[in-house]
C-alpha cells in the first residue's frame, strides 16, 4: 500500500535550514508519457533489471492520485522485485490517498506469476488489457491474470474507470528488505531494456478480427520521440535513489533504464540481443489475448504498508507542463496549498 507522510511548514523550514534534505546516494529513472488513455492495451517487450534492493516495472498511473483526499487512485502495475526475477507482482491499486486530516483509504489486490527464463535472463513482452469490464495482465501473449468486474474485485475494476492513466517503466530501490531484498551496491549499475512499445486503443468489436482494440502506435525506440516520452526527475520517501533523466538513452534500438551510483549515471554495459522481439518484422495485430495460465498465478495477503511500488511525485518537465507538484531547491517535493506548503511522500 503506498503511503502519503506530511511534514508541516515549521517543520519543512527546519529541515531545509539544517540541510537534512539531501540528494542520495544513487540514481534510478523513469520514463512516462506525455499521453493519457481510458481504457486499451498496452504492451512491452523487455528485459528487466534485477538485484536484491531493485524495482523494475511497467504501469498505468493517473497523474494526480497523489493528491490524496477526494481524488481517486488509479494505477495498475506489473513489478520485477529484484530478490525474485523468476515471478512478476500484477497489481491493481484504487481507493483514495490520504488528505488533510484523512486516512489512506487505498484498495490492493496482489498477485505473482511465474516467468520463465527469468526476467533479467531474456527478454518477454509484457502486456495489460484495461476495459470498463476486466483487467488483464500478459506475459508472451498468454492471459497470466484478468480481475472482472464484480467477481470479488472489491470494486476495483470499476473504479480504475474514474480517470485516465499514462504508461510508464521505471527502475529504482526500495528500502524494504522483507519485499524486494537486502540491497548491496555491488551490484551496480543494473538495466532494464525495452526492446519495444506498442499502444491500443480500446474499441469495442471494431479491432482486427472483431476485436476491442486497435493499435494506435508503436515505438521501436530507433529514436528518442521527446514528444511522446518524458523523462522523471524527483525522488520519494522509501525510495534510496534520486530519479534522474541522466538514466534513460536510446541505442541499437532499445531504451535502456539504469540504476547506477551518483555520479556514475550513463551506460557502459554490453547491448543484448533480442531476434524473436523485432517489432519490424511482425505483423501488427490487436487481438485480446485468451489463453489463461491460472497455475502461474496465486492470490497474497497485500504486502505491509512500505511494500507497494512507489509512483513518485512528478516536479514540472522542461518538456511539459506538469501540475502535480514541484521540487524545492532542497530536492523536497512541495505544493502550495492554501498560503502554506505541504510536501508529501509516498512509497
Amino acid at each position: 500500500m503506498n503511503i502519503y507522510k506530511k511534514i508541516s511548514t515549521a517543520t519543512l523550514l527546519v529541515m531545509a535550514m539544517a540541510g537534512s534534505i539531501s540528494a542520495k546516494d544513487y540514481s534510478g529513472a523513469e520514463l512516462y508519457t506525455s499521453e493519457t488513455w481510458m481504457y486499451g492495451k498496452f504492451e512491452a517487450r523487455m528485459k528487466m533489471a534485477a538485484g536484491s534492493g531493485t524495482v523494475s516495472s511497467m504501469f498505468l498511473y493517473h497523474n494526480d492520485s497523489y493528491l490524496g483526499g477526494n481524488e481517486p487512485w488509479v494505477e495498475v502495475d506489473i513489478e520485477i522485485l529484484g530478490k525474485n526475477p523468476n515471478s512478476f507482482q500484477s497489481n491493481i491499486i484504487t481507493g483514495f490517498g490520504p488528505g488533510d486530516g484523512q486516512p489512506d483509504r487505498k484498495v490492493t489486490s496482489e498477485q505473482h506469476h511465474a516467468i520463465n527464463p527469468a526476467s533479467n535472463e531474456s527478454f518477454h513482452t509484457y502486456g495489460m488489457e484495461w476495459t470498463p469490464n476486466y483487467v488483464a495482465w500478459t506475459l508472451d501473449g498468454k492471459v497470466v491474470r484478468k480481475t472482472e468486474k464484480g467477481q470479488n474485485d472489491k470494486n476495483q475494476v470499476q473504479d480504475l474507470g474514474k480517470k485516465e492513466q499514462g504508461l510508464r517503466f521505471n527502475l529504482w530501490s526500495h528500502e524494504d528488505a522483507g519485499w524486494v531484498g537486502a540491497w548491496n551496491d555491488n551490484i551496480l549499475p543494473v538495466y532494464q531494456f525495452i526492446n519495444w512499445v506498442k499502444v491500443y486503443k480500446y474499441t469495442p468489436g471494431a479491432g482486427e478480427n472483431g476485436s476491442d482494440f486497435t493499435l494506435d502506435w508503436s515505438d521501436d525506440f530507433d529514436t528518442f520521440n521527446s514528444s511522446r516520452w518524458l523523462k522523471g526527475d524527483w525522488t520519494f520517501d522509501g525510495n534510496r535513489v534520486d530519479i534522474s533523466p541522466s538514466n534513460i538513452f536510446t541505442k541499437d534500438g532499445m531504451v535502456i533504464i539504469a540504476l547506477t551510483k551518483k555520479g556514475q549515471e550513463g551506460f557502459n554495459g554490453q547491448m543484448p540481443t533480442d531476434p524473436e522481439g523485432d517489432l519490424k518484422s511482425q505483423t501488427p495485430t490487436s487481438s485480446s489475448s485468451s489463453v489463461i495460465a491460472s497455475s502461474s498465478s496465486q492470490t497474497i495477503t497485500p504486502p505491509s504498508s512500505s511494500s507497494v511500488l512507489s509512483t513518485p511525485l512528478i516536479r514540472t518537465p522542461q518538456v511539459q507542463k506538469d501540475t502535480r507538484g514541484i521540487v524545492n531547491a532542497k530536492g523536497a517535493h512541495v505544493k502550495e496549498v492554501k498560503d502554506r506548503y505541504r510536501v508529501n511522500f509516498k512509497y
